[in-house]
């Protein structure tokens, strides 16, 4: 959320320079001539916003997690207990709990009004006792959804 409040300030920061600039005379020559420094800003709003939207940065930590994900997964399939951790991968975790046939994790600080975390389950939705519901993500991985509200 903080996140979103910076890039709000910037954006109406931008805005009100951009103003000024326009107000004053001869300002405009020197605008045309700078268009590239008043053109990124915007751009680069843009293109994150954009990327945000595809889900680009869960995609991108998920892949660069998916080794250490998936040897945890096959050491609970195996039989081993998950056991108590405080990082897969790029998660730090909040709360770790499965079988040996699924095994889900919640990740520390996520959202606002709603906790997520991963889920492992090879033979469909996972059946972890636990609240919230489940969203295929990729293979047998599920995105596992607590609302706190």
């Amino acid at each position: 959320m903080l996140v979103g409040v910076g890039w709000l300030l910037f954006g109406v920061g931008w805005l009100i320079v951009l103003a000024i600039v326009l107000v004053r005379r001869g300002r405009l020559v020197a605008l045309r001539r700078d268009w590239l420094f008043w053109a990124v800003p915007p751009l680069v709003v843009v293109l994150v916003g954009a990327l945000v939207h595809v889900g680009a940065p869960v995609r991108m930590r998920f892949e660069l997690s998916r080794g250490s994900l998936d040897h945890l997964a096959k050491t609970v399939s195996e039989g081993t207990p998950p056991g108590k951790r405080d990082w897969i991968g790029l998660y730090p975790v909040e709360y770790l709990d499965g079988s040996r046939s699924a095994f889900g994790f919640m990740i520390e600080v996520t959202g606002f009004l709603t906790s997520y975390g991963l889920a492992w389950s090879p033979n469909g939705e996972p059946d972890i006792d636990g609240p919230g519901y489940y969203r295929h993500f990729d293979g047998p991985w599920y995105i596992w959804e607590i609302s706190d509200w």
